[in-house]
């Protein structure tokens, strides 16, 4: 019955594995970089033709725009571009709508429509910049076009935001482009490690070499069931103590300006985000091996203590309370 048992346990680690999260294709903001400047060169062009008029546009407060708490700055670009690049998305959006089919500069009822031909390119260079930053192609409703849309300086109005945020987004995929091609990192993200947990079949492996752990150890002749749970505990959480709260920096070169040299690689994880999925498995997988060690233990006391002990080990660190926190200043250089 124990064997029965423990083959169903081993099934069904595997067909959780199954949800770990996939690693999918980076990003190619070189692409990207090349599309942000023939969205600007667009952006200018119309910004040179659309005319100045006397006119105080109705729209005192825009909607989207990018803000200082957007971190699109280079220091947050390094370490977090998600943040940036989703903003980004937003107002590309709402640009391919206002310059695309059913926009003011599309309809034959504004004072826009005569740069509808460029502003169409203009919607064309949107939906490809959004395509690099695989944003699903949503359809776009047709703009209800109000009286006060109809005057002519909401077009001029228009193409200045949008000449202001072509600079922007040019100089977010040039910082980021710069970033990919960094001689001396083969990689897209400026620090590996923050993905890691991330990629595709890390979960499973994960947890294939735990079982071949546990299975090493039961064909060990002398060591009995409990022992042999204790010690698959045990170990496994050493390694995870090591490995992801000791163990600081990262073993190849990154350009954040040695920002990871004193952290540890739990730190490190999904950019510091608390509770994300692989954070959240990595602290489940612990107190799972946790109980199963004391059912075949038996709850036995000396077992119970060990077990205990090792899990706190574990648990502790991963806390966002404890996040940077050196105790008594150990692993602090």
């Amino acid at each position: 019955m124990d064997s029965f048992r423990q083959l169903a346990l081993v099934a069904a680690m595997l067909v959780c594995a199954l949800g770990a999260p996939v690693r999918v294709t980076e990003t190619n903001y070189t692409e990207g970089k090349v599309l942000a400047l023939k969205l600007n060169e667009n952006a200018r062009l119309l910004y040179g033709q659309v005319e100045t008029t006397n006119e105080v546009a109705a729209v005192s407060d825009p909607p989207l725009m990018i803000r200082s708490e957007d971190n699109c700055d280079p220091d947050n670009l390094n370490v977090k571009p998600e943040v940036c690049l989703s903003r980004v998305a937003l107002a590309l959006k709402n640009y391919s709508r206002i310059f695309g089919d059913g926009g003011i500069f599309q309809s034959q009822n504004t004072k826009c429509n005569k740069w509808r031909a460029n502003a169409k390119a203009v919607a064309e260079v949107t939906t490809q910049i959004l395509e690099v930053l695989k944003e699903p192609a949503e359809p776009l409703a047709p703009m209800l076009i109000d009286n006060w849309m109809t005057e002519g300086y909401l077009c001029r109005d228009s193409v200045e935001r949008l000449y202001s945020f072509s600079i922007i987004t040019a100089r977010v995929f040039s910082h980021l482009s710069s970033q990919q091609m960094n001689v001396g990192v083969a990689h897209s993200e400026v620090n590996p490690n923050t993905r890691v947990m991330n990629s595709r079949g890390i979960w499973l492996t994960y947890l294939l070499l735990t079982v071949v752990l546990h299975i090493v150890l039961l064909s060990i002749p002398f060591l009995s069931v409990p022992m042999v749970w204790t010690l698959t505990n045990v170990i496994h959480n050493l390694a995870m103590y090591l490995f992801l709260h000791t163990v600081k920096g990262t073993p190849f070169e990154t350009p954040d300006q040695g920002k990871a040299r004193l952290l540890t690689h739990w730190e490190q994880m999904d950019y510091g985000i608390q509770f994300t999925s692989s954070r959240k498995f990595l602290t489940i997988s612990p107190i799972v091996l946790y109980i199963l060690a004391s059912f075949y233990t038996k709850y036995d006391a000396t077992h119970f203590l060990i077990n205990t002990s090792s899990l706190l080990s574990v648990l502790l660190p991963k806390l966002p309370q404890f996040h940077g926190v050196r105790l008594f200043g150990i692993n602090k250089y």
